[in-house]
């Protein structure tokens, strides 16, 4: 099957990350490329109206396509201008995509602030998976992390997690934090039933793998559990990796809450590529024709 790939491009140095992250995988996933770029109505970095400011879109997608065509003639790229806000535009785009790739900055907390405020809401919102690449990325990494929610909606990130780590031939790292919940309170730690707390996350993760090992049985897996704070957590574990997986909620408000909880500071201090799954994950054929997901 061919994959459905939609680059963002703006021209910067994070588009072009993430520009080369898809190119990468094209050496090895047969895709079908679109580079898009959204002009904002209404709207321009220069304080002009936005067709004022429109050629300098065009210019930038014109020159990503050419690259395309020079550097990697055997990927055949198509350059797609929209109009109106870059978060709608995107997410309706990845109605008929396998994956939506963006690029962010995230040199500091406030240009991750800033920079990953579009990269957040299109993993909380869209359609298909997101891959958010950050800028000055180069391709390495010995293994695939991906993060285990306790909540049982795992089966998709494992899924594309699996699936990555075999494309690639490297490990697969199940990583699981925990912490005492909050309504415990701090002033009864005596009281805290730690053995269970223990034993209920430790079953949460070996479910997990028991799946991987199951349903993907080529795939050299562990598991890792943790105390603390998932976000940390991840981090550290993808320090390593060639790609860090994760799972959302789904597409609306509360979802994007759900999502930010920890996808938030995980942008933030990305080390590696982040791929962001839905719960449910159609494929771009799928989306297309209708077919049940």
């Amino acid at each position: 099957m061919v994959e459905r790939v939609i680059v963002a491009v703006d021209g910067g140095p994070a588009s072009r990350a993430a520009l080369d992250w898809a190119l990468a995988r094209a050496e090895d996933v047969p895709l079908s490329l679109e580079l898009t770029t959204v002009v904002e109505l209404g709207w321009s970095p220069v304080g002009g109206p936005e067709d004022d400011f429109q050629p300098v879109y065009e210019r930038a997608l014109a020159e990503a396509t050419r690259f395309v065509a020079q550097n990697v003639p055997a990927v055949k790229a198509t350059g797609v201008v929209r109009r109106g806000v870059p978060v709608d535009e995107l997410v309706r785009a990845s109605s008929a995509a396998d994956l939506l790739v963006i690029g962010t900055n995230k040199t500091s907390a406030l240009a991750g602030a800033v920079h990953g405020t579009l990269p957040l809401r299109l993993a909380a919102h869209a359609h298909s998976a997101v891959v958010v690449v950050p800028a000055g990325w180069v391709a390495g990494g010995d293994r695939v992390v991906v993060g285990i929610e306790d909540d049982g909606t795992m089966d998709a990130p494992l899924d594309v997690a699996a699936a990555e780590a075999t494309r690639r031939a490297v490990p697969l790292e199940l990583v699981h934090a925990w912490s005492i919940p909050a309504t415990l309170g701090v002033d009864y730690g005596a009281a805290v039933p730690f053995d269970a707390l223990i034993e209920a996350h430790e079953d949460i993760l070996a479910r997990a793998l028991e799946r991987v090992r199951a349903q993907h049985p080529a795939v050299d897996a562990s598991a890792t559990l943790v105390q603390g704070a998932a976000a940390p957590a991840l981090v550290e574990a993808a320090g390593r990796a060639a790609l860090l997986v994760v799972g959302t909620h789904g597409r609306g408000a509360v979802a994007g809450l759900i999502l930010g909880s920890v996808s938030h500071d995980v942008l933030l201090n990305m080390p590696c590529p982040v791929v962001v799954v839905p719960r449910s994950r159609p494929t771009a054929e799928s989306q297309r024709s209708g077919a049940p997901e």
